[in-house]
Order: C-alpha cells, then sequence, then structure tokens
C-alpha cells in the first residue's frame, strides 16, 4: 500500500495527514506475575499509523499511532 492521504478527527478538528504503511514489526510483550500467583503478558500493537505535516524543532514529523493491548493470560491464579 502507497502512503495515503486522508483526514481524520483530532482535537474535534478535521485534520489532514498521510496514512503509512507498517512494513516491520517488533511488538516485545510484557510479562507481569500478579500478587494472586497469575501471570499475564500484554502487548501494544499498532494497527494504524498517521504522519502529520508539522515537525518538530529538529524538523522530525509528528507520528499519530491507533493502537490495542493484547492480553493474554501465562498462568492463571494460584487457589
Amino acid at each position: 500500500m502507497a502512503e495515503q492521504r486522508v483526514t481524520i478527527k483530532l482535537g474535534g478538528s478535521d485534520v489532514e495527514v498521510t496514512q503509512v504503511e507498517i512494513t516491520r514489526r517488533n511488538e516485545t510483550p510484557f510479562e507481569y506475575d500478579l500478587e494472586d500467583g497469575a501471570t499475564i503478558r500484554v502487548a501494544n500493537t499498532a494497527g494504524v499509523v498517521y504522519r502529520m505535516d508539522q515537525t518538530d524543532e529538529q524538523g522530525n514529523p509528528f507520528y499519530i499511532i491507533k493502537s490495542g493491548l493484547s492480553v493474554v493470560v501465562v498462568k492463571g491464579p494460584a487457589k
């Protein structure tokens, strides 16, 4: 998919951005041991990335990322 111009809602305003394809993923999950004996694995997965026309002081563009959490129970709680 080539870069594509789209309009999104940001802070109640319509903003034109460029949707940028994700070509490589390296989503390392985090594991948490809980007090009840359970272990869970959590990963934040990017779904869509948008590049804004604005830049910071160094000329780097701002990105908006739509993402979601993935939670897996590795080990259930102790009984």
